[in-house]
């Protein structure tokens, strides 16, 4: 995934990569590593200022292309998926850091018109050295030292913080040539960008009011992100491309299923750094503290995750990846320093992990969007807030989203409980109108939005591929909650390979009777009804023969066992057909068109399982911060690793909402997100143990880290396990060859 999201960002993305093609090339780059290493600039930096990509985002009035930050980013996600040499991510950083400052002051409009015209630049932040601000007769002058920095040898003009005797931090502008400047270049480890340090000694500078340093932190870090971005995309496409067509012992080595599995986390890791990435470049938009908390967050997954994902796409080529010749060496070489010019990742993760800090804002605004649909669906919410529900729903009685009676009535009669299904049952509700509604249940928080539950991943199969006297029997009651669901798919000796199941659905006059034996069924023991795959042909091929039956729970020879796990809760159940008569009207569709039904029901799941990340599981880890105390660094480092860890699932997610508002259709996002939040569950549950301690060896549901413990196999296997929807992701999204 590129960092671009809008059509004309992809454009402007495509366009710098053709430029890169063109003018960069690893085998001039190699030709060139002395030069670049000594500062020279590279030839092709007078074609770069000509299509002003190295300004696009500089307002107009200074000769820049009045794009955003985000058009910066996409710039440089290209350039370093084509390991473009040269000066051009510490030029455009340094150029949107001097955006922010005071644009009335000449010396910001002379120093920000100078970078439009192609003068090289970079920044240096309070942090990278020890630059001190006085005044001098003539004006301010810095002293003190700096660096190592990226682009320093080559830039010609440094905006610099720098403190006073006083404590304060102060911006400026000072020219590399100026008296008293001297830059020493230094041999940088990544062999295609310069690297330098910096001695002033009463060097005269030219003062930058109104630039904020964690903003300007920020920013750096965001495009530093976008270039990460750019590069573990490049492994992933170059490790897949690698896989189709090496072959060891007769057969291409993207047919074994332990590299396929690597090759999916490299995208899902890959992905996530894209998603974090944007969202620090969109961050900026935001308050400071939201700025801050995204910013870090792509410092930690984009930027610090990056050197271990370069040598995960190496351990795919094997020994040729480890080779001078082979150019992963010098994405590798680059992902290194990327991450070195952030700082410590460990210090962006305590950051992150305050917990006092709020969570991200990943809030869409549409505000002006179709006003009347919006105001239908306020009066509706209100009037249903009016009533009250009387009774425990059928799904899950224990909790309020499922009760029923005349406010979930009237919900559901409005097209309010699932809107995005078809009318007469939803609204067919669009995405922007999806994000209205949820705008609407949120300024409610005394209404109680209600739930389907298991029905939520079965409905709609029903109501698209099931009968009219289906769709009339089960649509509305369900809808009101008053219709209890179960879902009879896993069998002992056919869990994750499903098709493998083994229940018969013999043909009879008027049906269908059917044996077997079902398994790890939620909310069987109270079911009123069940989706249920059984084999009606068993000479077909195991994906053709078997049949979608919709079973009345209370028929008779259904037997049901819960099953107690080890967290000591009855969540699961065995289920037992002996000689149960299912009528003709209870198939859905065809009787060997069932798996396509399960495939459809399966999807709503793994949606609803990945979308569990929007629920808030770091509450342990939070609590167990704030006893600790800011002395406890382990402790908030690991929150503010799963803090970034959950970021960029959302902004995932968002991303993927706002392409949907675009038009387009969805991406891979739900089963990144699947495998994401599985991960995330067991990072977390294990994190709350490790800081636990010795009070996880008190049970009986007084120490709430050993109970999230115990539940954690029943999320992170739910829908799914995480072997199989990396098999997913690597034949069906990266077209790895199937055994």
């Amino acid at each position: 995934m590129v960092v671009a999201l809008t059509d004309e960002q992809v454009q402007l993305t495509d366009t710098m990569a053709g430029f890169a093609r063109r003018h960069g090339g690893l085998e001039l780059t190699r030709s060139q590593f002395d030069a670049i290493a000594a500062g020279h600039r590279p030839d092709f930096w007078p074609a770069l200022v000509n299509q002003g990509l190295h300004a696009v985002h500089l307002p107009e009035e200074f000769g820049g292309q009045g794009g955003t930050l985000a058009d910066a980013a996409c710039v440089i996600d290209a350039a370093g998926y084509g390991l473009l040499p040269g000066p051009l991510l510490p030029t455009v950083i340094a150029g949107a850091v001097v955006a922010t400052a005071d644009t009335d002051r000449p010396g910001t409009r002379a120093l920000l018109a100078g970078i439009a015209d192609g003068r090289t630049a970079a920044l240096l932040l309070p942090g990278d050295g020890e630059i001190r601000a006085g005044a001098g007769a003539q004006g301010w002058e810095l002293s003190g030292s700096a660096g190592p920095q990226l682009g320093l040898s080559s830039a010609q003009q440094l905006v610099v913080g720098a403190k006073t005797a006083a404590g304060e931090t102060l911006w400026f502008a000072l020219d590399a040539s100026a008296p008293g400047v001297t830059v020493q270049a230094q041999s940088p480890t990544d062999l295609t960008r310069d690297v330098g340090t910096l001695e002033c000694d009463r060097a005269p500078a030219e003062p930058l009011p109104g630039i904020d340093e964690r903003t300007a932190r920020g920013i750096a870090v965001g495009l530093i992100a976008a270039e990460a971005a750019g590069i573990a995309r490049w492994c992933v496409d170059n490790v897949v491309a690698y896989l189709k067509v090496r072959e060891q012992f007769g057969r291409p080595i993207g047919t074994f299923q332990a590299l396929q599995h690597k090759a999916a986390m490299l995208f899902i890791n890959s992905e996530l750094a894209a998603a974090s990435a944007w969202d620090a470049v969109r961050g900026a938009g935001q308050s400071a503290v939201q700025h801050h908390i995204a910013a870090a967050g792509a410092a930690v997954t984009a930027i610090g995750g990056l050197p271990e994902l370069v040598v995960d796409a190496l351990t795919m080529f094997g020994a040729i990846g480890y080779t001078w010749e082979h150019d992963l060496h010098l994405y590798w070489k680059r992902a290194i320093s990327l991450a070195a010019a952030i700082g410590p990742v460990t210090d962006w993760a305590r950051a992150l992990g305050d917990p006092d800090l709020p969570g991200r804002d990943f809030t869409i605004e549409l505000t002006a969007v179709e006003p009347d649909f919006r105001a239908g669906v306020a009066a509706a919410l209100d009037a249903a807030a009016a009533l009250r529900n009387e009774r425990p729903g059928r799904q899950n009685p224990e909790y309020a989203e499922y009760w029923t009676g005349p406010q979930r009535t009237a919900l559901a009669d409005a097209g309010l409980v699932v809107p995005y299904l078809p009318a007469p049952w939803g609204l067919d509700a669009s995405p922007a109108q999806q994000l209205i509604i949820d705008e609407e249940y949120d300024k409610r928080p005394h209404l109680v939005r209600p739930s389907l539950g298991i029905a939520q991943w079965i409905l709609p199969t029903v109501l698209t591929a099931g009968s009219d006297a289906q769709r009339e029997r089960f649509a509305v009651p369900t809808m009101r909650g008053e219709i209890g669901w179960c879902q009879l798919f896993s069998e002992p000796g056919a869990g994750s390979d499903l098709a493998a199941l083994s229940t018969r659905a013999t043909k009879v006059d008027g049906g269908w009777v059917i044996q077997g034996q079902k398994v790890w069924t939620s909310s069987a023991q109270r079911a009123d009804w069940g989706a249920l795959l059984a084999r009606t042909d068993p000479e077909a091929k195991k994906h053709k023969g078997i049949g979608y039956f919709l079973v009345d729970m209370s028929t008779p020879g259904i037997r049901v066992r819960p099953l107690r796990t080890a967290s000591g809760d009855e969540h699961f159940n065995e289920v037992f057909f002996d000689d149960v008569f299912v009528p003709d009207e209870m198939l859905v569709g065809e009787p060997t068109a069932g798996w396509s039904h399960a495939l459809a029901t399966m999807a709503n799941e793994r949606v609803a399982i990945g979308a569990y990340v929007k629920l808030d599981k770091e509450s342990e880890l939070r609590a167990l911060a704030r006893r600790a105390g800011a002395a406890d660094v382990t402790v908030r480092r690991a929150l503010g690793e799963v803090r970034a860890a959950t970021n960029a699932i959302g902004a995932l997610a968002v991303r993927d909402t706002l392409g949907r508002l675009a038009g387009h259709g969805p991406g891979p996002a739900s089963s990144v997100g699947k495998v994401g939040t599985a991960l995330l569950v067991r990072r977390v549950t294990a994190d709350a143990l490790v800081f636990s301690g010795r009070a996880a060896m008190v049970g009986g549901g007084e120490q709430p880290a050993v109970g999230q413990s115990l539940m954690m196999p029943a999320e992170v296997i739910g829908g799914g396990t995480i072997e199989i929807q990396l098999n997913i992701i690597a034949t069906m999204i990266l077209g790895l060859p199937r055994n």
